[in-house]
């Protein structure tokens, strides 16, 4: 029950970080999240979602300072996925648990090369690949927030669409 509870704080702070316009502050609210949402996981058993979570968290805070030169690059988000594929070998809950390991590949990936509308774009792609896994996991809590992810992600992508170019000029 306690770890349920923990997942609905994560749903709200999920749900504000994608109303967030600045990639630092969204990626901070995110990192708050993913913390709550290890907690959830490791709470309920899912030990995939909790494995690949705490790299999330890492992720997040390198993001944070991408504008280091140190950590500037494509290398970090690469590095990143292959750091989550070797975690998920050692947490592995089953067949279900190669949904949320691409999911959160691919998010990471996108993190680290997109800016904020196309990572908004990416996740409308890997919130069903987390959605599913908490499913299998019974994360209820992660099911509504991968829903709300979702939804708030399709507003932040339409909120904050750049006017496109009409025919005439």
């Amino acid at each position: 029950m306690l770890g349920h509870i923990i997942g609905v704080i994560a749903i709200g702070l999920y749900f504000l970080s994608y109303q967030i316009f600045d990639k630092k502050k969204l990626l901070f609210v995110q990192t708050l999240a993913t913390a709550m949402m290890c907690l959830q996981y490791i709470l309920i058993g899912a030990y995939s979602g909790f494995g690949l979570n705490i790299v999330c968290i890492i992720r997040n805070l390198l993001f944070y300072h991408r504008d280091k030169k140190a950590l500037s690059g494509v290398w970090l988000p690469v590095l990143l996925a292959v750091v989550m594929a070797v975690v998920s070998l050692f947490s592995w809950d089953g067949y279900h648990s190669l949904l949320i390991i691409l999911g959160l590949m691919i998010n990471t990936v996108c993190m680290g090369i997109c800016d904020s509308q196309n990572l908004r774009k990416s996740v409308l792609l890997t919130c069903p690949m987390i959605m599913i896994y908490n499913v299998f996991a019974h994360s209820y809590s992660g099911i509504i927030s991968e829903t709300i992810s979702l939804i708030s992600a399709a507003i932040g992508i339409v909120r904050y669409k750049k006017s496109e170019p009409t025919a005439e000029g």
